[in-house]
């Protein structure tokens, strides 16, 4: 929370609990002196605000504040003024009605200060969720589920993010001399994630339009992006190009692409060794040919799909995840798709943004 919404509810706080100290010289019968009884007030409401203030360190914070509490109480007993003779008559009433006045013009003073709190922070809050459902729309807009086929090549793809905002790219550019299917993972979670994604989206599209191959791509992404965001931040890329005739692929500190042939049964990995994307300014980055056959399946996934663990910390991992590229291979993608997003959820919990890229050579 910002520093003047917690100094309203530390204020609501403190004035809501010090009318506990005041309680203490009606259980008194007025006997407790005018400087012990605004010490005992200000100590109960400032006590509150300790343990809320504690609190957000951790429970077991407060079991340590908990004993202090009680000595100080102790401590605080023995050094002050000791109590008087209790009050009767019109001076009681007196005193005890001065207890109930200050009383509630203490709750009230609370009150008016968590009711501020709470409309202030409900506007923001408000404001907050307003602008996160924008970059939801947003992402939407952006990472589409895509399903094109031709007559010699099958694509489908799709993204799911873990929060409100992803950062995964999933995308398919098609020009005159052919195509590029890619899928891009942006480190961390969120809005900042999700915008530095679609200016990745927007730089590769504008290029590719261009007719750039994968390995110039990638060197213009990293030179374009790299001033753009935070230095903490970078993306993995892994994608697949068709231009001329000719298949490439590119890799950038990616998940392997996974390759089934036609008249195989074992998945292979396909890898290079090349930096993330936006990490250093003057990275080059270089593509691999690779030769296709009518059958051939290409799987590109993020981490978001093998790093998921079950409650004993396993990992789901890439043998788990090529067994069920195999068995549902020779179906239609999108079942395919939907075994692979089912194995991983049914092995854990989705903690990262889940993507993957399908391509079949028909």
């Amino acid at each position: 929370m910002p520093l003047k919404a917690q100094l309203l509810f530390y204020a609501g706080t403190f004035f809501v609990f010090l009318p506990t100290g005041l309680l203490t010289d009606v259980s008194e019968l007025g006997a407790t002196p005018v400087g012990r009884l605004v010490l005992a007030s200000v100590i109960a409401g400032a006590t509150a605000v300790a343990y809320i203030v504690v609190a957000r360190f951790g429970t077991i914070w407060m079991a340590v504040l908990a004993p202090f509490h009680v000595f100080g109480l102790a401590a605080l007993n023995r050094v002050v003024e000791p109590l008087g003779l209790p009050l009767t008559g019109d001076a009681l009433k007196a005193r005890l009605g001065l207890d109930v006045g200050l009383t509630v013009l203490s709750l009230i003073a609370g009150f008016t200060f968590l009711s501020t709190f709470i409309r202030r922070e409900g506007s923001r809050h408000g404001r907050l969720r307003a602008e996160v459902e924008l970059a939801r729309q947003i992402h939407r807009v952006l990472v589409p589920p895509l399903a094109q086929q031709s007559s010699f090549i099958e694509i489908r793809g799709v993204s799911v993010p873990s929060g409100e905002v992803g950062g995964d790219l999933v995308d398919l550019v098609e020009t005159a001399d052919g195509w590029t299917a890619y899928v891009v993972d942006v480190s961390g979670h969120g809005v900042g994630s999700g915008l530095l994604m679609g200016m990745v989206k927007s730089a590769a599209r504008v290029a590719l339009r261009r007719d750039t191959e994968l390995g110039a791509l990638l060197t213009l992404l990293n030179a374009v992006i790299h001033d753009l965001k935070n230095p903490a931040m970078y993306a993995t890329f892994a994608g697949l190009q068709w231009r001329r005739g000719a298949l490439t692929f590119a890799l950038a500190a990616h998940v392997p692409v996974l390759r089934l042939r036609r008249a195989a049964t074992a998945v292979e990995e396909l890898s290079m060794s090349q930096l993330p994307i936006a990490m250093f300014p003057d990275t080059a980055y270089a593509a691999t040919p690779l030769d296709a056959a009518p059958g051939d399946l290409f799987v590109i996934l993020t981490d978001g799909l093998t790093e998921v663990f079950d409650r004993r910390e396993q990992e789901f991992g890439l043998e788990r995840m090529k067994a069920v590229i195999a068995a549902h291979a020779d179906g239609p993608l999108e079942i395919l798709e939907r075994r692979i997003l089912e194995a991983a959820r049914g092995h854990g919990a989705q903690q990262d943004d889940q993507s993957m890229l399908l391509v079949r050579f028909l």
